[in-house]
């Protein structure tokens, strides 16, 4: 996972940045009106990327 400006590259595939609630940040091919739903939530502090309900931990490099 590559986050650059307001987009996340993942498995190949590039999903914007939706918005952020409390710690997380929501990504996703197209951002709904609920930022909660979209497909990817990124917790900064933690590393933790959970992606169509599989979690994933990230670090930097």
């Amino acid at each position: 996972m590559i986050i650059k400006k307001a987009q996340m590259q993942f498995q190949d595939r590039e999903f914007d940045y939706c918005g952020s609630l409390g710690p997380n940040s929501y990504f996703d091919l197209k951002c709904l009106l609920l930022i909660q739903d979209a497909s990817k939530r990124f917790t900064p502090s933690t590393g933790q990327l959970i992606s169509d309900g599989n979690e994933y931990q990230c670090n930097a490099l």
